[in-house]
């Protein structure tokens, strides 16, 4: 069974992203104009954290219930955290011209929040992740 500490990691990445995702949809019009972003961007910010969380939130479940994680399930969890990070930074750069400071500071920090995810994730979850069964 995977450690309460690697689990709680887990649980907080999938609860942050569906807790985003549900905000920044239910606010997109508010957001959009708070951020200064078009509203089809904060749409897909919104859409992707609450994908995301589907994910994220199904191995916290599973690690919960006794089912320990593949460290394959792991890397795609860093590995999709990073890319998030690169998207938070390709539209802060994309933006920073047009955007409000609340705006850029947002994505900004959730950037660097999903980054952190990422470490922790590799460093103190998928040591105790399972390898993969043979086919």
């Amino acid at each position: 069974m995977m450690p309460r500490r690697a689990r709680a990691i887990l649980w907080l990445d999938g609860s942050a992203a569906c807790v985003a995702g549900v905000v920044v949809l239910a606010l997109h019009d508010a957001l959009a104009r708070l951020h200064a972003f078009p509203p089809a961007l904060v749409l897909f910010i919104g859409a992707v954290n609450l994908a995301y969380s589907c994910y994220s939130g199904t191995l916290a479940v599973r690690a919960s219930r006794g089912r320990t994680p593949t460290r394959r399930a792991i890397d795609i969890l860093v590995v999709a955290n990073l890319a998030w990070v690169a998207v938070c930074a390709a539209i802060v750069a994309l933006t920073a011209g047009t955007a409000s400071l609340f705006g850029l500071a947002h994505v900004g920090l959730e950037g660097l929040f999903v980054g952190m995810l990422a470490v922790l994730e590799y460093r103190r979850v998928r040591p105790f992740a399972r390898s993969p069964e043979p086919a």
